[in-house]
């Protein structure tokens, strides 16, 4: 009996991608900012976000939701679901949160 291989749409190892770049890019603040909050949400003492919750997170995000967003989006919506699911933040708190900060921002500007 054969096996069939099924390939995700995040799955593109071994397809052709032309060169690949020796130079990287620096990272954008809130990407840093991304990085830092998801150390901490999977750290050994509050473990609420797992990588593999993540990877399965933005795995389940669709073909087009996946190409849509970058690598550090993906990571940030993935985060933002799993802890949505897990009852620890509300959609409608995160929004209020966000507009609450935009205020905020455009005040000082």
């Amino acid at each position: 009996m054969t096996s069939v291989s099924r390939r995700g749409y995040h799955d593109i190892g071994g397809e052709a991608a032309g060169p690949i770049p020796m130079d990287e890019p620096p990272w954008l603040h809130w990407e840093k900012q991304t990085e830092a909050v998801r150390s901490l949400l999977g750290d050994g003492t509050r473990r609420l976000v797992s990588l593999d919750e993540l990877r399965h997170g933005f795995e389940s995000f669709g073909a087009d939701k996946y190409a849509k967003y970058s690598f550090y989006r993906r990571r940030l919506e993935a985060m933002i679901d799993v802890l949505v699911e897990k009852n620890v933040i509300t959609r409608s708190e995160l929004e209020a949160e966000i507009e609450n900060k935009r205020r905020t921002w455009t005040s000082k500007a």
